[in-house]
């Protein structure tokens, strides 16, 4: 078991995906709200965007990336069973955020894969043009999610009433033709991967990275982990994935997610506890980027039992 917990006010960053056609999954996600905020070039000369929102009316060159882009013509798929990303979650700031987004997105023609009601949250999910699963949800009030007679978060997958969506949250005629994407801004609350055995992977988020276990449904292929009592800042599940391919770094769609803290004691205790028990060998086979990151004094680069790589950074 840890000896540790993971810092109450950690959040989640920005994740990166690697896509063979930068220009049309950028499109996507700009026809999403998004806006491109950066484009520059990595040492091996490959396309990086960073998209995301501008806050109110304040038009600044410090707007922080929602999801950053890496172009890899050469990336491969990953086979249909491997380890990866499901979905990375958007979360908007309120219900009536969640009801102008949803109209919003489906009045320009956004094709959408459901709808959920998780009891602690409403969302919405789809898809981008290299299949990197969204979704985009709202949180309920602490105070309203479910509890056992423990005091364990429930949640459940119920179908989402989007008429009352609509009609609750944009009562006007007005309000619902000019709805807008995510008009108040959102940004990244849970990433949900793909493992190949979910005992292994429960073990390395709890006791290596300290999260506490909130939801356990092992027995139906799932556990949802978490900082600070959230329901879940990592979700795991094998549902196409159980005793398939590890992730590969060379495969298109999740490079690495992002988990920041302001708790220095935590990183440097995941440092020395991940990090400098890494073998030399090991440490030559990590890209020139993976060093520099590695190296740097605030941000460390892992990779979990499938190969899925977590950047943590010490702000």
């Amino acid at each position: 078991m840890a000896t540790y917990k993971i810092p109450d006010n950690i959040l989640m960053g920005s994740p990166v995906l690697r896509v063979k056609n930068i220009v049309k999954v950028a499109a996507f996600y700009e026809r999403l709200g998004l806006q491109i905020s950066k484009k520059y070039q990595n040492e091996n000369g490959n396309i990086l965007f960073e998209l995301g929102f501008r806050q109110g009316t304040d038009y600044t060159d410090t707007m922080q990336p929602l999801v950053i882009l890496h172009q890899d013509p050469d990336a491969r798929y990953a086979p249909r069973h491997s380890a990866g990303l499901f979905h990375f979650a958007i979360l908007v700031p309120d219900r009536k955020s969640l009801a102008s987004t949803y109209l919003a997105l489906r009045e320009i023609g956004v094709e959408y894969d459901g709808f959920a009601d998780h009891l602690i949250s409403e969302s919405l999910y789809l898809r981008d043009p290299e299949n990197n699963g969204i979704e985009i949800y709202r949180d309920r009030p602490n105070k309203e999610w479910p509890r056992d007679s423990q005091g364990h978060i429930m949640m459940d997958t119920l179908p989402l009433d989007l008429d009352a969506l609509v009609l609750e949250e944009l009562n006007q005629e007005e309000q619902r033709e000019s709805a807008k994407p995510f008009p108040k801004g959102a940004r990244i609350g849970h990433i949900h991967l793909r493992v190949t055995n979910l005992e292994r992977s429960i073990k390395f988020y709890h006791e290596k990275l300290g999260l506490d276990i909130t939801v356990d449904w092992s027995s139906m292929g799932a556990a949802f982990l978490s900082a600070g009592g959230y329901h879940h800042h990592i979700a795991l599940n094998t549902w196409n994935s159980l005793n398939g391919n590890a992730h590969i770094d060379i495969e298109a769609g999740l490079e690495y997610f992002t988990i920041k803290t302001h708790n220095r004691s935590y990183f440097d205790t995941i440092r020395s506890i991940i990090y400098d028990s890494i073998t030399p060998k090991q440490q030559k086979k990590q890209s020139r980027r993976e060093e520099e990151e590695v190296n740097d004094k605030n941000q460390i680069l892992i990779k979990d039992p499938d190969g899925i790589q977590i950047l943590i950074k010490s702000e």
